[in-house]
């Protein structure tokens, strides 16, 4: 047995091991330096000429997997092993990584270490690898290994090796003291070994008391608040800053310190969505809330922090704690925020992890200690005023801990790694028992000369468990070069199910399994075929993570494990016992219910229901909607407005014949019958609806809590004298309707009757004047009529009443009506007879304001002596036509050459003609905007058509209220619907939260400059 220490022997970083063990070569871990002033890469030059057959990782920080990629480039087919977590982390760790080298190869011309195509391909070469359990790989006959958890951070472990010729187990970073995320250390069951490779990051020092440094720092963070000014508490992304999250918010909750706000930055967000997925990797604590659907690092006062102009709002604003990476200020947002917050006095800066001696958060500790005054930071030296302290919160065990950790596995010798002299000469000291190394990087170390035969030493390594079982290994390319379809997915898993360890699978593995490559094609091809599958019944998407998912069945799921799916979809709740409607499931709350959001126009005065009121989980809402309550309040709205026509054309009937009695189907199975798409959420919604409106034709036989989140039905017991029965369509409801129609348009007084189809719906409305109306009242119509999915026509039938009225009070002083006035429908025309004298403007402004309120045109003819010419006026026979203007083309022409100029341009809704007067009326969402910004396209459309072009002056209320939330500034949600003051031209928005004063103007001046009317934000 030999031990080559590549890296990291002799300092905190880099650290690699080769490992010659029964005549075969493996490597455990590979990481960087993250010290830049120093070579970052360990020396894999000492691996050349090397039959490496396989490799091992302890954990996902950078110092241990920084340099995989490369290791991956010189042995590109030998697989990588590490645990189920530790492989989910890898993922996310160096997807940061590649962004942080991108970022410096820009902003410093400094070369990347390595490609991202060199990631992929290292990534699909990772092997999970069983915790707790003695196994063997094909790749490494005669050796067994064994896997215990670490502490230190999820998915970390420890490594045993045991082969003929010698045992050895490495450490790699362990925590002996329960951490709040994960519990504490076992060392592999190996009764004596040879070697123990043994890290000694804080091998020279005691750790104070961990809950009282908890205290110490939820206190300080909030005195640093009370104090005026923002707390920063850089932290490593992976694992400090999720137990950051979890002693502030239970600090809160248990009165100790006040609520203020947590804002959260940097990779820490991802990595606490990673956590989410691997409940296994836990404290038994989060796993029980991780599988009841609980979220335990997001709380009512934990904010993710999305760009820096969050970030620079967040400073802007009143004093918050601000927990980022990355710990050591090396860079991400916490050097960003550091180097804002270290010349105010008020500001605070704690340091609760490992410092680099040569990173910013060293540097900054110094200035603590006096001595030094000043900070280098990004290049830029800034003067130190902030309060600056350091708490033990480490997640390496201390020197005792240490020692403890080396007796309870008696090695013959003990190599100390992972730390600085100081450290590695203090733990030596507590060593006993044991012949102590304190290797060098590039040290060779070799196997003692054997002291007894190999049969008593093999068995003296070995301890008494089980025998070791055999990895169990994916196969790839199972596809044969067939594209992946959705016809395929119950094939691959049952491929996958072949590993009943693997829970989580993401999509690039499934790739590797199918395609026998996992590239960014593959990939994508199984993330677009799995986007159809609202109902998961193979593949559950995780919402915590886009690319992950939970493989249906593994004996590792837990009943609970679905409610965490729950969160991101749309279900069909019983809001009441007689109605049914979709919701946005927004959070699992305690006491078995869950939170949600209901569509727009439904009182959303109750937004939390027991388990119980979930009928059906109808599947995932889009991304964009899952982000805005806005959206997704909108969305089911238009869901609602949808799934009613798709429900007229359904028949209970027909669809109960299409089953069979004792059988059980899906609401896929059921779609399918129905000739509907059972990957369309409209779909998806009617039939559900359609099946719990019918409870004497179908009964649901598993709830989704019975089944995992798949709920069954079947036909209910009397659904043969059910379908005796005559079929009722689902008549329409003719006052919901007319109460919609009402809501739009209110009263108006010009609206004299409306008529409803008893079997349709579909409406008919009267106004005194349908030519004006069709314009005034367009927008009101046409949302009616997509909420209530039927057809709303204006009859084209003027009152004739009104418009003689009309026409009178719009005579000019001066004339007298004589008798009764003549009305020509065909042309629009109605004359009048007078007496009297007005001048020709006067009967001008008459016959204009007559034809603005009714859409028609007014004739007066002044009652003169016999045979005279009547003047003021110019009579239209009853047949004449208007001659057209030369070049002037048709209706038909000028109606295309308007959809085809204006159709793109954004904000357009529909053209209208006059065609009496020859003129298009297009129609925009804000009319004031439009015709300033396309005067162009309208000055091309008159020279094009021959017509007059004349917008429509009525602003599209709806677009309003979406700018108005669109561009609501960060901090601020809306509150109940926004007021319309149609005069004033203004919009006013309630809102909740806080934003800062320029924010506030920014967006006003936005919605001034997009719609033409004034945006008043009230807070």
């Amino acid at each position: 047995m030999q031990v080559i220490f590549v890296g990291g022997a002799s300092g905190v970083g880099a650290s690699c091991l080769a490992i010659q063990i029964a005549d075969q070569w493996i490597v455990v871990d590979a990481g960087v330096r993250v010290d830049r002033k120093q070579d970052p890469l360990p020396d894999l030059a000492l691996l050349e000429g090397k039959d490496v057959r396989a490799v091992f990782v302890t954990h996902a920080h950078a110092d241990h997997i920084g340099a995989l990629p490369l290791l991956h480039q010189a042995f590109p087919t030998v697989p990588i092993f590490a645990s189920r977590g530790t492989a989910l982390l890898m993922g996310v760790m160096l997807a940061d990584a590649l962004k942080v080298m991108t970022r410096r190869a820009v902003e410093e011309m400094e070369l990347p270490l390595y490609p991202e195509n060199l990631v992929t391909g290292m990534l699909a070469q990772v092997r999970p690898l069983p915790v707790g359990e003695p196994f063997t790989v094909p790749q490494l006959p005669g050796v067994t290994i064994h896997a215990s958890r670490a502490g230190h951070i999820a998915g970390a472990v420890s490594l045993g090796f045991v082969a003929p010729d010698g045992s050895l187990v490495v450490s790699g970073d362990i925590s002996i003291t329960p951490q709040r995320t994960v519990v504490g250390a076992v060392p592999p069951p190996l009764e004596r070994c040879d070697l123990l490779v043994l890290e000694s990051t804080y091998g020279s020092r005691l750790h104070p008391n961990r809950q009282g440094e908890e205290q110490r720092l939820a206190q300080a963070v909030a005195a640093g608040i009370a104090n005026g000014g923002h707390v920063l508490v850089p932290a490593f992304g992976l694992g400090r800053g999720q137990e950051l999250l979890l002693i502030l918010q239970a600090a809160q909750e248990k009165g100790q310190i006040p609520d203020f706000p947590i804002y959260v930055d940097g990779l820490v967000r991802r990595v606490c969505d990673t956590y989410l997925l691997l409940p296994e990797t836990l404290s038994p604590r989060l796993q029980r809330q991780i599988r009841k659907g609980y979220l335990p690092f997001s709380g009512p006062n934990v904010t993710f922090v999305r760009d820096e102009r969050d970030r620079e709002r967040i400073l802007a604003g009143p004093p918050a704690c601000i927990v980022s990476s990355s710990g050591m200020l090396t860079g991400g947002p916490s050097a960003w925020y550091a180097a804002r917050l270290v010349s105010q006095a008020n500001a605070s800066i704690l340091i609760t992890g490992y410092q680099d001696e040569e990173s910013p958060g060293k540097r900054l500790l110094d200035v603590a200690e006096h001595k030094k005054d000043t900070l280098e930071i990004g290049g830029v030296s800034v003067p130190v005023h902030c309060q600056v302290a350091k708490y033990s919160l480490s997640a390496h065990a201390d020197g005792a801990e240490l020692a403890g950790y080396a007796a309870a596995l008696h090695p013959r010798r003990v190599a100390l790694v992972h730390g600085d002299d100081e450290a590695r000469a203090g733990l030596r000291t507590l060593l006993t028992e044991t012949d102590v190394l304190l290797p060098r990087d590039g040290m060779t170390l070799e196997a003692e000369e054997k002291r007894a035969g190999r049969h008593a030493r093999s068995s003296a390594h070995t301890p008494s468990t089980a025998p070791a079982q055999s990895l169990d290994s994916l196969p790839t390319a199972i596809g044969g070069g067939v594209p992946f379809d959705y016809q395929h997915v119950e094939q691959l898993w049952r491929v996958v199910r072949q590993v009943p360890t693997l829970r989580i699978v993401t999509a690039r593995e499934l790739a590797l399994i199918w395609y026998g490559e996992a590239t960014e094609e593959t990939t994508e091809s199984i993330l677009d075929t799995f986007a159809q599958d609202y109902e998961q019944r193979y593949f559950i998407q995780q919402h915590a993570l886009e690319e992950a998912y939970r493989v249906r069945g593994q004996y590792e799921e837990t009943p609970g494990d679905f409610l965490s799916d729950l969160v991101g979809s749309v279900l069909l709740l019983l809001v009441s016992q007689e109605s049914a409607k979709p919701v946005f499931c927004r959070a699992i709350e305690p006491g078995a219910s869950v939170r949600v959001q209901l569509p727009r126009g439904i009182s959303q005065e109750r937004t939390r229901f027991p388990f119980f009121a979930i009928f059906e989980m109808l599947g995932p809402a889009p991304q964009d909607v899952q982000q805005s309550p806005q959206k997704a309040s909108a969305y089911l709205a238009d869901l609602v407005k949808t799934t009613r026509r798709i429900r007229r054309m359904l028949s209970p009937h027909s669809l109960a014949r299409e089953c069979q009695e004792d059988a059980m189907y899906t609401l896929s199975d059921l779609c399918a019958f129905a000739g509907l798409s059972p990957h369309s959420l409209e779909d998806r919604l009617a039939l559900a609806k359609l099946i719990h409106q019918h409870p004497r034709l179908f009964t649901q036989q598993r709830s989704i809590f019975d089944g995992e989140g798949l709920a069954l039905y079947c036909l209910s017991p009397e659904w043969r004298e059910a379908i005796e029965e005559p079929e009722e369509q689902e008549r329409p409801d003719q006052n919901w309707i007319l109460s919609v129609i009402e809501q739009y348009l209110g009263t108006p007084a010009d609206l004299y009757r409306r008529s409803i189809d008893p079997d349709t719906g579909d409406v008919t409305l009267g106004f005194h004047f349908p030519e004006v109306a069709r314009v005034r009242y367009a927008e009101a119509i046409d949302a009616a009529a997509e909420e209530t999915g039927v057809s709303i026509t204006l009859s084209p039938s003027v009152h004739q009443g009104m418009l003689a009225e009309t026409a009178r009070k719009v005579l000019p002083l001066g004339l007298t009506p004589q008798g009764s006035p003549s009305i020509y429908h065909g042309q629009y025309v109605i004359q009048l007879t007078c007496t009297g004298e007005a001048s020709d403007d006067a009967i001008a402004g008459a016959k204009s304001q007559f034809h603005e309120a009714t859409g028609w045109h007014l004739q007066i003819a002044r009652k003169q002596a016999p045979g005279s010419q009547p003047v003021g006026a110019q009579f239209i026979a009853p047949t004449s036509q208007a001659a057209p203007k030369p070049g002037r083309v048709g209706q038909h022409e000028a109606m295309q050459r308007a959809q085809r100029l204006l159709g793109p341009l954004p904000g357009y809704v529909k053209v209208s003609m006059d065609v009496m007067n020859a003129v298009l009326l297009p129609r925009f969402h804000f009319p004031d905007v439009a015709s300033t910004r396309y005067a162009e396209q309208f000055t091309r459309l008159e020279e094009q058509t021959g017509w007059s072009v004349r917008l429509q002056p009525t602003v599209h209320h709806q677009a309003l209220i979406d700018m108005a939330h669109r561009l609501l500034p960060a901090g601020l949600s809306s509150l109940g619907t926004p007021s319309l003051f149609q005069d004033e031209q203004r919009v006013r928005v309630p809102c909740s939260g806080k934003a800062d004063v320029e924010a506030l103007q920014e967006a006003c001046q936005r919605f001034l400059e997009e719609t033409g009317w004034y945006l008043e934000l009230v807070v």
